[in-house]
């Protein structure tokens, strides 16, 4: 394990003190100037100590701004550059790749297109494409939750490079292939799950993966109309000038200009694949929080918020593993008045990262109080969003 003093020499300074977490505790009087101040002092830390010209746009809703549309700050603008150095302004009509918050959105289309979460790969798949007994066992509830027997495979890969090719390769894999866990009885964070529920979903009916990410775009398309969503969409090369240039993990290296700038492989889409704003962001984290026409009583936010499952790690039984739903995940908070739960779900796909957070609302008969995303061309979106939405409900806290 990393000493924290490694660890703050490799994040670079202040950078890592927002990382860990071990910022100064700022006044809760004026939660959103303490944000602006931190994501201000993250960009400029992380250009003077490396060059890197790191973008970050957050939008926050509080009780205070909600019927407005809520508010966005934003650091890094005065140096932000697309990919081939150009400038890029920074709003909330900038594009970024959200990564992995693109789970939810697939388990929306799903809810969309066809309502409960019922069904298995192969009742929904098979006379499509070639799928292993095991694999066409697995049911569509237990994909959207994070049980579904495959392998956690967000750290590295465990599969095969050819696999993610295109649809063809991938289906042959299928059909030989036996999850090494029981589907149901653990959590593991798959990305291959994610992306055979997408492809379930909407209901693929053969290996033509051109064809499969348009029909997925389609789908994406109608479900962000429900919310006034009309930016968001799958990456497409032809995007990379529009988005900024990405910077990775270590040590804040950018992706080079000849990088492809493709979040994951297009089989990969339901799981990572999204591009979207600000501004769109928005507008699916209000649809979220309950506070668009309708949210109160939207049985699809009932149930992909409420309907809550609990298992330990697939590698460690002894690890209580995550509380999730279909595509969030239930994170605590402590607070001066007591512990809080959060709905929320981050990305992070090469050269950027992303989170979301909300409080829990579902049953309390008003949409929820305080929430907030993060976008940006680095890792430090989580962090940030972490210590953001803990400054937003210490607000909370002292006002009731």
């Amino acid at each position: 394990m990393q000493t924290r003093r490694a660890f703050l020499r490799t994040t670079g300074g202040l950078a890592g003190l927002l990382y860990s977490g071990l910022w100064p505790r700022l006044a809760y009087a004026d939660p959103i100037g303490g944000i602006q101040n931190r994501i201000n002092n993250f960009c400029q830390n992380t250009l003077n100590n490396f060059g890197a010209n790191v973008g970050v746009i957050v939008g926050i809703v509080t009780p205070d701004n909600a019927e407005s549309g809520g508010q966005f700050l934003t650091a890094g603008q005065d140096w932000l550059t697309n990919p081939y150095g150009k400038h890029l302004d920074l709003n909330e009509h900038t594009l970024f790749e959200i990564g992995s918050i693109s789970k939810v959105f697939t388990s929306g289309i799903h809810y969309m297109l066809h309502g409960n979460y019922d069904g298995t790969l192969g009742s929904h798949l098979r006379g499509h494409v070639r799928l292993s007994d095991a694999v066409a066992a697995i049911s569509l509830k237990d994909l959207a939750t994070y049980r579904s027997g495959f392998a956690a495979d967000n750290q590295a890969s465990v599969y095969p490079a050819r696999v993610w090719a295109n649809l063809e390769n991938l289906f042959r894999f299928m059909a030989d292939f036996t999850p090494p866990y029981q589907p149901g009885s653990c959590y593991a964070y798959s990305n291959m799950g994610w992306s055979l529920f997408g492809m379930a979903s909407i209901g693929i009916d053969g290996t033509d993966t051109e064809r499969y990410v348009r029909d997925y775009n389609a789908r994406l398309r109608e479900y962000c109309r429900a919310f006034d969503a009309p930016r968001t969409r799958l990456f497409d090369p032809d995007l990379k000038p529009h988005l900024p240039r990405g910077f990775q993990r270590d040590g804040f290296r950018s992706l080079p200009p000849r990088n492809l700038y493709y979040p994951t492989s297009p089989p990969g889409y339901p799981s990572g694949g999204i591009v979207s704003t600000g501004a769109d962001m928005m507008r699916f984290l209000l649809y979220s929080m309950g506070h668009l026409p309708g949210g109160l009583t939207d049985p699809a936010l009932a149930l992909q918020q409420t309907e809550t499952f609990q298992a330990n790690r697939c590698s460690n039984a002894d690890d209580e593993g995550w509380a999730t739903s279909y595509g969030w995940f239930h994170g605590k908070y402590r607070t001066p008045q007591g512990e809080m739960i959060v709905l929320n779900k981050n990305g992070g796909v090469p050269g950027f990262t992303s989170w979301m957070g909300f409080n829990r609302w579902q049953g309390s008969g008003a949409p929820a109080s305080h929430g907030l995303f993060v976008l940006s061309n680095s890792h430090g979106a989580t962090p940030i969003g972490v210590n953001a939405m803990r400054l937003l409900l210490s607000e909370q806290s002292q006002r009731s």
